[in-house]
Formats: structure tokens, C-alpha cells, sequence
């Protein structure tokens, strides 16, 4: 295959350098047709010369907003997960060193992945992972304050103490909401509208997502909440036979006082107060390649 091959060098433990990623491409029999480091260099580099497949090799960010910029474009996509959690590739199931991952290409198989939308006044923007409302912004405020560790499992640790800081203090606020023509009200630390099961340091909020079954999961938690939500961060995964309330649709509206949201890692503070958000699903935006047998 042609592979463009776009690197964020500043991914996760920062440790892989372009000429060894194309060196295992190369090594898996694809060819290599261009190396960028920007999705503007990526855009020009597919409109001069189009592969038959773009390799993006960061963390979840890079992975996000290239998914995002090539919504429609029919390029497909695979992962070469160098980042800190990981989120997108491992809903994908792509794991594995980047020699073993390269050499699965050639058997692999498109999966299709949605993407989706939110509108707020004058910003209309895509997302790939999820927004949302609540603790999750205000930890994202805290931790870009703070130094990032050299190793990557103890990033994802200081972010998930700095997480149930935020959780343990933090009070429920007022949300109203519908899905599908679904009303919910009411008072939440949390509400997240995912497309995958996992957010930030690797968190399992909704563990029934899938990102190719073309709807959205809309994912709230209460006081009650409170103490599954701080399980959550200390495995991962939420108690056993413990569930967030969630509701699935394609149409979402979320009326709040916030004045700060996220969008997939992006954290956007100048929100007016009592804004009515709009999320749509965008199903089946992209496709990733992943490893035969692979969901």
C-alpha cells in the first residue's frame, strides 16, 4: 500500500522518531509516499498525491483531529497508538508494537467509525471521541496547569488523582437535556455524550459504546454517582454491575449555565452561560483499518 504517514513527535513518551516509523513501514512492504507533521502539511500532501492509506502515529488528540479533518475525505485510517491513554485505538483493539501493527495492514480490515458534531451560537465543530459538561473540564483546566511526567503511566495516574480532587469536591449542577426527543433533568457532576467507551486517562464511562453502530451514548452521573465515579478512577472500569445512566440517539441538545466544555481533549472556557448545545452523530465519517478478527 501508499501510506502517508502523519507523527505527532511529541506523543505520549516522545520516544519514536519519524525514520524508524517509516523504516517499519518500509520493513512491512508499503510504501512510504510522504511524512508530515501538521494536518495542514496532511491535507496538501492527499490532495498531491493520494494514498491508499493515512497512518497516524500520536496520541489521542492527533488521532482525533486528523479523524476529524478527513471526515468524508474516504481515505482510511489506521493508528499507530503513541500516546498516553490510547482511547480511540484501543476501542479500535489496535495494540501492539509499531513493527506489529504495520504488519497487519495488508490482512486487515475497514471497520467503519462515526464521528460527530456540536453547535453552540457561531461554533459548528466536529468531535471523534466525545464532549461534555461537569468535572471532566474543570480536570482538564487543573491538569494543563501541571508538568507532564516523563513516563507515560505515570501521566495517566497524576491525571486521574487530579480527577477524584476535582470529584471529590465538586457539586452537582443543573442540566437539561434531550436525546431523540428523550427529556432528562436534573442535577450532575457529569454528563458526557461519547462515541467510544473511554474518556481522558483511559476512564470506562460508557462501556457499551460503538463507534460504528451510528449512535451516540449520552452519559450522566448524579450525587448518587458519587462513589462509582471514584471507583471508576482508581481501575478504570466502573464497579462491577454498576452502570452510568445512559441514553443512546443521534440528536442531543443540552441546555447549561457551564461556561466551559470539552471537546474531544480540548478544553473551550468562553461559553456564554445558559447556552443550548447541539450534538449530532456523523455516522460512519471515516473508516480505520484494524487487525482481521478485530472489532
Amino acid at each position: 500500500m501508499r501510506v502517508t504517514l502523519l507523527h505527532n513527535k511529541s506523543a505520549g513518551s516522545e520516544n519514536h522518531a519519524a525514520e524508524e516509523l517509516e523504516a517499519s513501514v518500509r520493513r512491512a512492504g508499503h510504501d512510504v509516499v510522504e511524512t508530515v507533521s501538521s494536518r495542514e502539511s496532511l491535507l496538501a500532501s492527499i490532495n498531491a498525491r493520494r494514498p491508499d492509506l493515512v497512518a497516524i502515529a500520536g496520541g489521542d488528540g492527533t488521532v482525533s483531529r486528523t479523524a476529524c479533518a478527513l471526515a468524508s475525505c474516504g481515505v482510511p485510517l489506521a493508528i499507530i497508538p503513541l500516546g498516553t491513554a490510547n482511547n480511540t485505538a484501543f476501542a479500535l483493539g489496535v495494540r501492539g508494537s509499531v513493527d506489529v501493527l504495520v504488519q497487519t495492514w495488508s490482512a486487515g480490515r475497514l471497520v467503519p467509525f462515526d464521528l460527530g458534531t456540536v453547535t453552540v451560537g457561531d461554533m459548528h465543530a466536529p468531535f471523534s471521541e466525545a464532549v461534555g459538561w461537569g468535572v471532566f473540564p474543570s480536570v482538564m483546566a487543573n491538569t494543563a496547569r501541571l508538568s507532564s511526567p516523563d513516563e507515560v503511566e505515570h501521566t495517566l495516574k497524576r491525571d486521574r488523582r487530579v480527577f477524584q480532587s476535582v470529584i471529590e469536591v465538586s457539586e452537582a449542577r443543573s442540566y437539561a437535556i434531550v436525546v431523540d426527543g428523550v427529556s432528562v433533568t436534573g442535577q450532575f457532576l457529569l454528563v458526557e455524550i461519547v462515541n467510544i467507551p473511554w474518556i481522558g486517562p483511559r476512564l470506562g464511562v460508557s462501556p457499551d459504546s460503538d463507534a460504528s453502530d451510528g449512535l451516540l451514548e449520552v452519559v450522566v452521573a448524579g450525587e448518587a454517582d458519587r462513589p462509582a465515579l471514584l471507583e471508576l478512577i482508581e481501575t478504570g472500569e466502573l464497579p462491577s454491575g454498576s452502570r452510568l445512566r445512559t441514553l443512546r440517539g443521534r440528536h442531543v441538545t443540552v441546555q447549561t449555565a457551564d461556561t466551559a466544555f470539552h471537546r474531544d481533549g480540548s478544553l473551550i472556557e468562553s461559553v456564554s452561560g445558559s447556552a443550548e448545545f447541539a450534538v449530532r452523530v456523523m455516522p460512519a465519517a471515516v473508516s480505520y483499518l484494524v487487525e482481521p478478527g478485530r472489532e
